[in-house]
């Protein structure tokens, strides 16, 4: 089912939660709402379900509006952050209980109990209560029984939050195999930039309840439409060094060396604006145009050495192979590969380059 979503508002007094947001969700697509708490992700999540009214705009369910709708006649599947499961049932009882309030017949709703069981892997914990199982058990058990209904939309809301390191990577690879097995158009929320770029087919990033950017996660990552898109994604956080626009280039702050970029308008000499690197953009050896640098530390991570360096006074990192012999001290020159290297306006957050 496509979800269209048409300059929706949701204010509380005066307070803007969502502010006209305006996105389509693909059929059978598993899409992220992505964005730092506060920013609106849970309230657009409650209104797509009917448990919160919208203030202004509208929703479509495969183009039939549904904004007016309760939440029991919008069929939709809502998995809770901390699950919801009755505590006094078996995990089989749970995922009977909505076809149980649907009147289904006793023997169909253990057939599909028994079918959603073996889809989320828990067939031999049918008949434990939620006190007897593991938080990524639970999860399953809560995925099931939003599943039994047969929900045209499947809802989660910062579905791994509660769980481990091991067992959050374990479960968003399950959720991603449940949501291609189900093909159930599925919208998850989350704060984790990780878990959204791991996962999603497509991801909505939003910031203060204003939609920012709304695509792939490579897409996102590679070509921010603003400051706040490329520094909300990447580990380590983009650099951001600081200067004005002089002359068509990038200048640096308290130094004459400037940088080059091909701009995409003009731009007023002394704007002030961030040069934004990725850390895997560094180039050593340089090549092209050069910048003179000094080396503040280096880190082996992994298979990766991450150096400090510092640049016209600014301290930014870089990845730089093992290969390349280098020390805390040494002075050299380094450039910067074309993708992954952004200019921004530092006023406004609009990209520059």
């Amino acid at each position: 089912m496509q979800v269209t979503i048409e300059h929706l508002t949701k204010r509380f007094g005066e307070t803007i939660a969502v502010n006209d947001l305006s996105v389509t969700l693909g059929d059978g697509r598993l899409v992220a709402l992505l964005g730092p708490s506060g920013c609106g992700k849970t309230t657009i999540l409650n209104m797509l379900s009917g448990i919160l009214p919208a203030t202004e705009g509208r929703i479509l369910f495969d183009g039939r509006d549904v904004t007016a709708l309760p939440p029991e006649k919008r069929n939709v599947g809502l998995v809770f952050q901390n699950y919801a499961l009755y505590p006094h049932m078996t995990a089989l009882e749970n995922i009977c209980f909505p076809l149980e309030i649907k009147k289904m017949p006793k023997k169909q709703r253990l057939e599909r109990a028994a079918q959603l069981a073996q889809l989320v892997r828990i067939s031999e914990l049918l008949y434990r209560k939620p006190s007897e199982l593991s938080g990524g058990q639970q999860q399953r058990v809560a995925i099931a029984r939003a599943l039994a209904k047969e929900p045209q939309l499947l809802l989660l809301d910062e579905p791994l939050s509660n769980l481990d390191a091991k067992l959050r990577v374990e479960m968003r690879e399950e959720i991603l195999r449940i949501q291609r097995a189900s093909k159930v158009t599925t919208v998850f929320v989350t704060h984790d930039q990780e878990e959204a770029s791991s996962i999603a087919d497509q991801v909505v990033l939003l910031k203060q309840g204003v939609l920012q950017q709304q695509d792939t996660a490579r897409k996102l990552y590679d070509e921010p439409d603003n400051f706040f898109v490329a520094d909300f994604l990447g580990a380590p956080p983009i650099n951001k060094l600081c200067g004005t626009i002089e002359g068509g280039k990038f200048r640096f702050r308290d130094s004459g060396a400037a940088y080059g970029l091909p701009l995409r308008r003009e731009v007023a000499d002394g704007t002030a604006a961030v040069l934004a690197v990725r850390a895997e953009s560094v180039v050593v050896p340089a090549a092209g145009q050069t910048l003179p640098c000094r080396v503040v530390e280096r880190y082996t991570i992994g298979k990766d050495e991450l150096s400090i360096l510092d640049v016209e006074g600014q301290r930014m990192r870089g990845y730089i192979s093992g290969d390349y012999p280098i020390q805390k001290g040494d002075a050299l020159d380094i450039s910067f590969r074309r993708k992954g290297v952004f200019l921004f306006d530092a006023e406004t957050g609009e990209r520059l380059s």
